[in-house]
């Protein structure tokens, strides 16, 4: 899952396709409702740093959120390059370089199991693949999402064909989930692909769709990881 930013062919082309709606132009939810998800990413939201550090940039933005601020003057917030550093991980280092390959929706499971122990963070894991677009998986979607929007104690990881949402070329792509609409039935994308994108909102089937559709690293589809904590020991 690449995530790599979008090459621009035409200069009238508008940012974002008709099935993405930037915050920028959406923002009653995130100011009337609580929203906990949103305000406990929205102050570590960060950019990828490279074409291919999607991953990384998420799974950085989950730790921080799910950690809070530190206590401490002494304690550094969680960034890219210390996550890596801390995990030592040559696979995920040349993954998210530059060019780099991405990982797959199997390897992200696997990095955020790692990252979580790394910083002594305990959390209960759930992986969800869906299979089809029928209504009872997008019943099942969005009894997820609304689950997960009821506190901060979970985070959700979501990979999906980033096109697929903003109407550009199409390729693997991961981003936190930072909030969802049950009235609207539409989620918000914390998309790291930051040299192109604010978040924006996307109507929930059709982030099914975007999860549905293969790619090179997932020939059946990605995703989503939620992360519940239980607590977090430093």
């Amino acid at each position: 899952m690449p995530g790599q930013p979008m090459a621009q062919q035409d200069d009238r082309k508008p940012k974002f396709g008709p099935d993405a709606v930037p915050i920028t132009r959406a923002v009653d939810y995130v100011r009337n409702a609580p929203a906990p998800d949103y305000w406990a990413l929205a102050p570590f939201y960060v950019p990828q740093a490279t074409s291919a550090s999607c991953s990384l940039a998420s799974v950085t933005m989950m730790l921080n959120a799910l950690r809070g601020l530190p206590a401490l003057a002494s304690e550094r917030l969680v960034t890219g390059k210390q996550l890596l550093d801390r995990l030592d991980d040559d696979h995920w280092r040349a993954a998210t370089a530059e060019d780099g390959e991405g990982i797959s929706f199997g390897e992200l499971e696997t990095y955020v199991r790692r990252s979580l122990a790394a910083y002594g963070i305990e959390a209960e894991i759930e992986v969800w693949r869906p299979r089809d677009a029928s209504a009872a998986t997008l019943a099942e979607l969005r009894r997820l999402l609304s689950e997960n929007e009821r506190s901060a104690d979970d985070i959700v990881l979501l990979a999906f064909d980033q096109g697929t949402l903003t109407g550009d070329v199409g390729l693997g792509h991961i981003a936190p989930l930072g909030a969802y609409d049950p009235v609207t039935k539409r989620a918000l994308v914390m998309d790291p692909d930051r040299a192109w994108y604010v978040p924006y909102w996307t109507g929930d089937a059709r982030l099914l769709d975007a999860m549905l559709k293969p790619d090179r690293a997932d020939p059946e589809g990605s995703g989503l990881i939620r992360v519940r904590t239980r607590r977090v020991s430093g």
